[in-house]
């Protein structure tokens, strides 16, 4: 059978975008966002709202789309021909086609099933959370992500709220019920050209990324809202948003693995300046890019700190047994975050999930050495795997008899990402 070159089923310049950009994610290590920033303004604007609803649902939009799909594909199709997958080809000349006349995108309205994600995950997500946990999962994880911000502990989320709608930002904007500084919008908006923003009053931060922060500081408040399994809250476990402390005491806070620094600018803002809060990766690239968020939001108590792979210990270890906070967000699977970044599940391999408790349970290893007595130390990830959860923490504490579990468990996806997150406390000496 011959089949039909790209340009010939639409030589419209959209199209030739996408297939460029579609290439690139099969034939490199490119993530979307990437892959996305390189096109014109115009290619990326339109192909922003049509390539992740294809990557996160492409069975679903197929089929809304009057598309056939052969029996098992695209998940066993191989990485080479999946870069010339024609279902995506002729879906995206059909979204082109639709835009072209105005016509109506189905994308928003598709509700997600197992059949958009790879075989083995469904079944690794059946064994561990049952059939329908793994129906909730794919339909939640379906959804287009949600759009948060965290803002600045002085001015409140309600400062915020009040400051976009003066902007007339076009989404309903609501306060977070999962994160005190929280505010979330019910779709896509220029948030970052508004003077709030340039002048550091908020941040575009998941609130379960936002929680996380909180809880390594205060698990005793918001390790309540925290469930046995990922997915939807439990009615059963009613839940309201605490208080956080007005007086914070001085802290050394370590953010083990800071990357471009979310957590560590939402860990020094709700100490109100107050302590020290030390961020360690082993990016510099990240770095760079957590050192102008620290000076636009002008941060006195963050202090970035680059490390070396495998070594990271050499730096370290004037640290030890120090801090009242460690926070260890290891590098992980990242199934929480499958909305976020839908090409994972097209392109992770079974090493890549086999590497990955390794490197948790190093790192957590490594880094629970600066806990002081009493100190907490936290691990977190965004996944929802058990290999990569509770069998982490349960390792860890067969091996390190000096921490003591605390609070811990699982939150969303659902509003927020898919987060697990766990409490240790170094225990004091008698």
């Amino acid at each position: 059978m011959t089949i039909k070159r790209p340009a010939e089923i639409n030589p419209d310049p959209l199209f030739k975008a996408f297939e460029t950009l579609w290439a690139s994610l099969f034939t490199s290590s490119v993530h979307l966002d990437s892959a996305l920033s390189k096109l014109t303004p115009a290619s990326k604007s339109a192909l922003a709202s049509f390539v992740p609803v294809l990557l996160r649902t492409p069975a679903s939009l197929c089929q809304g789309l009057g598309i056939g799909i052969p029996s098992g594909e695209p998940w066993k199709v191989s990485l080479a021909d999946l870069a010339t997958w024609k279902p995506a080809l002729l879906a995206a000349s059909r979204f082109s086609e639709l835009r072209a006349v105005g016509a109506p995108f189905p994308g928003m309205t598709l509700e997600a099933d197992v059949s958009d994600f790879p075989e083995w995950m469904i079944q690794d997500w059946q064994d561990e959370w049952g059939k329908q946990g793994a129906q909730d999962l794919a339909r939640i994880l379906g959804m287009e992500a949600p759009l948060s911000l965290r803002s600045r502990r002085a001015i409140g989320a309600e400062g915020v709220l009040k400051n976009l709608k003066k902007n007339n930002v076009p989404v309903r904007i609501a306060p977070s019920v999962l994160a005190p500084f929280g505010v979330v919008l019910s779709g896509y908006a220029q948030v970052l050209n508004t003077d709030l923003y340039k002048e550091g009053a908020y941040e575009i931060q998941d609130e379960g990324s936002q929680f996380m922060a909180l809880f390594a500081l205060w698990p005793e408040l918001f390790g309540p809202r925290l469930q046995k399994i990922p997915g939807a809250a439990s009615a059963e476990r009613p839940w309201s948003l605490p208080e956080v402390p007005e007086k914070v005491p001085g802290w050394t806070v370590i953010d083990a693995c800071a990357g471009a620094g979310g957590k560590t600018l939402a860990l020094a803002d709700a100490l109100q300046g107050r302590g020290r809060v030390f961020a360690y990766d082993t990016s510099a690239p990240k770095l760079t890019a957590l050192r102008r968020r620290v000076s636009r939001g002008e941060f006195t108590n963050i202090q970035t700190i680059a490390l070396q792979e495998g070594h990271e210990e050499d730096t370290i270890g004037k640290f030890r047994k120090r801090a009242d906070v460690v926070l260890v967000d290891a590098p992980c699977s990242g199934w929480g975050v499958l909305r976020r970044n839908p090409d994972i599940k097209w392109r992770q391999t079974p090493e890549v999930r086999a590497r990955m408790p390794q490197i948790q349970k190093r790192l957590l290893l490594v880094y629970s050495s600066l806990v002081a007595p009493g100190g907490r130390l936290i691990y977190g990830v965004c996944t929802f795997r058990k290999a990569e959860t509770t069998a982490i923490v349960d390792e860890f504490l067969s091996e390190q008899p000096e921490f003591e579990r605390a609070q811990g468990g699982y939150l969303g996806p659902e509003s927020s990402d898919g987060f697990f997150m766990q409490a240790f406390v170094r225990k004091t000496s008698k």
